[in-house]
Parts: C-alpha cells; structure tokens; sequence
C-alpha cells in the first residue's frame, strides 16, 4: 500500500512486472464503494492482469464526490471508457421483492419505507433471474451520472449481482463480499434465496454476529454454511484470516483456497467480469 496523502490510499496487484502491462488491458470492470474504487484490468482472453484500489478513510464523508470525478479521470485502466464493460456499486440502501410481487411504485414505497432515502438518491431496479425477483437499489443520483456519462456502453449492476448468478450445488451457501466498511452477505439453500444483507462493520466479529444472529433467529445451524469469501483489496485479507475463527473452511468466491492477500480480490475481479460480459 502506498499514501497518496492523509486520507487517500492506493493498492495495486500486477500478475507481473511488465512496464507494458497496461497496454495489454484489453476488458476492465469497475466497482464504486463508498469510500472507494475496484478496477480490474483483464487481456482479451479474459486473463487478469492488474487490480488497482484507491480508497479514502472516515475523514471525509461517504460519496465524495471530488474523489470519484478526480479518480475516474486519473486512472490509468479507465482512460479507454470502451474497455470498460461493467460497472458495478455497492448500495446498503436495497430490497429485494418476489417478481409475482413487484409493482415499481409500491416497491420504491417499501424501499423508502425501510431505508432513508435522500432526496438526491436515485432508485433503480434489477433483474434477478435465477431468484425470479426484483433487486432495488438506493445510489446518489450525482454519483450515477457521473457513471453513465463515463461509462455509456458499460453494463450498469450492483456489487450483489455475481451472488445471484452463480451455481448453488450444495445447500447453505453463504456469500460474502468485503469492501473495507460494509460486507454483502447473500444465503442461498440450492436454489433458494434466504438472506441478503449489505451490512456495515468495524471487525470480522461484527460480520459474525449479523450472520449468527440470521441463522439464530431462522433456525440454521452455522457450522453447515459453505462460506465463500471475496474482497475488493489485499488488506481485507486480515478481516477474512478472522473470520476463519467463527467459520471453518472459508473458500474465495469462485471456491479456491484462500492462501494470499490478493486471492479474494482476484475472485471479486473473475466473478464481476463474467456479469458484465
């Protein structure tokens, strides 16, 4: 990790050290956090190539909007807008509403009716095919503009997207994704969907008990959950090493081993690219 200055910082991951790896970026996805950006640059053959995290720490309000203009005109893997093909945000202000259910105005009433929703938020609804539902997201409406006026050919999803997507072979799969401030906990049995939850958190302790206290109140027992884990930067590793005190067997997202601090931003990175192509 390098310091940009007081409040920002920076980390990057190279697969190696070519001072042409850049060049050969030929698919980017993007992830806006809160307080942060996830850029993932992949070859043509969809190999991954680089991973670049800038953040800013609880000294400056979330959504900042000078940062996000600043990095989304500085970085290097989002100079070509056309190489980008996915944008993804992270959002604790959702719903997720049965597609038999869904009437767009009862449900943006619901959503506002369970979250605060700012005036300059804007709500957008999402496909979930697998689920058959509806996933409602709450962003600042400055922040999508500045999204869409970049990114114009970009697919546009929220972070949770890659948890509705994948194949659930086995029962009680519990996925997470930590973005340094919230985690995106999402809890299928085989096909069907129990629990979705952006939760903000300070230690893996916090994580434990939003989880432990679902399966508590809904009866399911923890030690039968299959975690699998993904990060959007090497220093998230830590948080996921102590959660491995709670869950036994913790595997990244695209369920390998967890054995270096970058290998659950490299699944994060896998998984959002196969959502946006």
């Amino acid at each position: 990790m390098t310091a940009a200055n007081t409040t920002t910082y920076e980390q990057v991951y190279n697969v190696a050290e070519d001072e042409n790896l850049i060049s050969r970026v030929g698919l980017v996805v993007c992830l806006l956090v809160q307080r942060g950006i996830f850029v993932a640059g992949f070859g043509i053959s969809k190999d991954l190539l680089t991973i670049h995290y800038m953040g800013y720490n609880a000294n400056k309000p979330v959504w900042d909007l000078d940062f996000f203009e600043h990095l989304l005109l500085q970085e290097p893997l989002l100079a070509v807008k056309e190489k980008v093909k996915g944008v993804f945000i992270c959002s604790d202000k959702n719903l997720i509403v049965p597609e038999a259910l869904y009437d767009e105005t009862e449900a943006k009433n619901w959503l506002k009716h369970i979250h605060y929703i700012e005036a300059k938020d804007e709500i957008m609804s999402f496909q979930l095919e697998e689920d058959k539902a509806k996933y409602l997201l709450a962003a600042p409406l400055k922040i999508m503009e500045l999204i869409r006026i970049n990114f114009r050919r970009a697919v546009i999803n929220p972070l949770a997207i890659y948890n509705f997507k994948n194949n659930r072979p086995q029962s009680l799969i519990l996925q997470c994704c930590l973005t340094g401030e919230q985690a995106n906990l999402t809890l299928h049995n085989y096909s069907q969907l129990l629990w979705h939850k952006v939760a903000d958190y300070a230690t893996a302790e916090d994580i434990t008990y939003e989880i432990k206290h679902f399966c508590m109140e809904n009866n399911i027992s923890p030690t039968k959950i299959s975690f699998r884990c993904n990060a959007i930067s090497a220093t998230d590793y830590e948080v996921i090493t102590q959660l491995t005190t709670y869950f036994a067997g913790i595997r990244s997202g695209n369920n390998r081993p967890l054995a270096g601090n970058w290998d659950a931003a490299i699944s994060l990175a896998q998984q959002l690219l196969t959502c946006a192509l």
